[in-house]
């Protein structure tokens, strides 16, 4: 793929509001300034991924192809990088076997950690579990600033997000079909393991889900293809098929995707710049734009969000951006470990999504199970768990190599991974003849939810208000206090968004 980028003036644009992102906090924004009658832009770097009659929108697992990563600086290999010689020729490989384009997963290497996400218009929900689960009170008020009111939360902001997030509850004809086995053997272990059983809200569609079970639709959930790829019969709800999908519907929100977003800063007049790449599907950088805005929603994520700010500050681009940009973030303790049955079958291609879920007694951990798309029996159920972290990682900007880093000491999730260990070994003694307890993960993390960097009353205002730059928001997973109280964050991202929205949607409107 070639890197240059083309000659010539870069065009400059003009919009009121300038959105960057179409995941869960981009979609919400954007939906609910349209509503309130403002016109907004919304810079997406990822791709549109429409679901077709065909069936064929995503790559698929465990056989991907090219679409399925985002390599945008080098490819995923964080422990060949520590051997110059050998890094050099696992690039070589791993480029030959997965092409750099606009893939739908993102994935930042590091040292200690990987970090995965979503790329694409729907960001996170593209890949993600599908499933809402909302926090306790207490996890909630150890984790969130008091003026985030857990109360208010309960009474408005959660019920009105799941609402539009498009939750259903798990029907029991489903549960009984012969692909969710797992998720009954899951279910029944946490039963007699005395530990509360949860049915998980989720974001599918259950009328597909019928219809892939019967035929009447391509099998995707239903055979495990919902996690790490997207829902190719469009059984799962991603955002661009809801809050955005509303947004949109009003004429008053336009989405660029393949618009990659390189710098942002404010000029002298107060507006604000957004510098980006017009991509092509295969990377290549098409057009440079500069985008002026008296407003900007900074809504790229828990990697994108803190990198960009860092940077900006540091730049002198928004010099004056707090001390706390960067600070407090985390991985949400993410753990996926599994269990191996002994004696008990778990089905191939288990369906998905999870349907239970279990907690620790003062919820400060959360175990589930989800299908996986394997095509034999493997005696496996894999149970994702979310914890509190003990300690957190910050975004700091090295003037030497041009670009802002992730510092996150190894270990910084060991209160969240010991509980979720418990419950896990807990659920495995109830398995039928017994189950063992593994987590080959856990000295090297999969962060699937990245959050922080940009926290709510810190970096922030108690409504997303960057301090230092009237006009500048922060609205999305790097408000979240590098946790959002052991549970999966989607439902809570969007909540947290739709309260600080209720509150400064007036600076919009005025």
């Amino acid at each position: 793929m070639s890197n240059d980028t083309p000659r010539g003036p870069v065009r400059e644009e003009s919009h009121p509001v300038v959105i960057i992102g179409a995941g869960v906090g981009g979609s919400v924004a954007a939906f609910r300034l349209a509503d309130a009658g403002v016109d907004n832009l919304v810079l997406e770097r990822g791709r549109r991924w429409p679901i077709t009659p065909d069936g064929d929108t995503f790559p698929t697992v465990p056989y991907p192809d090219k679409r399925i990563i985002w390599l945008d600086d080098k490819p995923p290999t964080p422990v060949c990088d520590q051997v110059p010689w050998l890094a050099r020729i696992t690039e070589s490989i791993t480029a030959a076997a997965l092409p750099r384009s606009t893939g739908l997963l993102d994935v930042l290497p590091h040292k200690n950690l990987t970090v995965v996400c979503g790329a694409g218009v729907g960001g996170g929900t593209l890949v993600y579990g599908g499933i809402l689960p909302q926090p306790k009170a207490g996890p909630f008020r150890e984790v969130f600033p008091p003026e985030v009111d857990y109360e208010e939360m309960d009474r408005v902001h959660y019920p009105r997000a799941r609402r539009r997030l498009g939750a259903a509850d798990f029907p029991d004809d489903v549960l009984a079909h012969r692909r969710y086995r797992s998720n009954r053997v899951f279910g029944s272990a946490v039963e007699k393991a005395g530990l509360p059983v949860e049915r998980v809200p989720s974001t599918f569609d259950f009328d597909i889900i019928r219809a892939e079970l019967d035929g009447r639709a391509k099998p995707s959930a239903t055979v495990g293809q919902y996690f790490f790829t997207g829902c190719d019969s469009g059984a799962k709800l991603s955002v661009d098929r809801t809050y955005l999908a509303r947004a949109e519907a009003t004429g008053r929100t336009e989405v660029r995707p393949l618009h990659k977003v390189t710098a942002i800063a404010q000029d002298a007049d107060g507006r604000y710049r957004v510098s980006a790449e017009r991509l092509g599907v295969d990377g290549d950088v098409l057009e440079r734009i500069d985008v002026l805005c008296a407003r900007l929603i900074l809504a790229a994520g828990g990697v994108h969000t803190p990198r960009m700010l860092v940077t900006a500050r540091d730049t002198g681009a928004l010099p004056l951006l707090n001390e706390h940009v960067g600070e407090q973030w985390g991985t949400n303790a993410d753990q996926l470990p599994l269990i191996r049955t002994i004696a008990v079958a778990t089905g191939s291609r288990q369906g998905g999504p999870p349907t239970f879920l279990t907690r620790n007694a003062d919820g400060s951990a959360l175990l589930t199970q989800g299908g996986q798309p394997v095509p034999v029996e493997t005696g496996l159920l894999l149970c994702p768990g979310v914890g509190m972290s003990d300690r957190f990682g910050r975004w700091t900007y090295s003037a030497a190599t041009e670009h802002a880093h992730l510092r996150w000491a190894s270990g910084s999730d060991t209160t969240g991974r010991r509980a979720i260990t418990e419950l896990l070994h807990l659920v495995a003694r109830h398995i039928p003849l017994g189950g063992v307890g593994l987590n080959p993960l856990a000295p090297h993390p999969l962060v699937l939810h990245p959050l922080g960097g940009a926290v709510i009353g810190k970096a922030t205002d108690a409504y997303g208000r960057l301090h230092g730059h009237d006009g500048l928001y922060c609205l999305d997973s790097a408000l979240m206090p590098g946790s959002t109280a052991a549970v999966n964050p989607v439902l809570t991202i969007a909540a947290v968004v739709e309260r600080c929205l209720d509150h400064v949607i007036g600076d919009f409107t005025s």
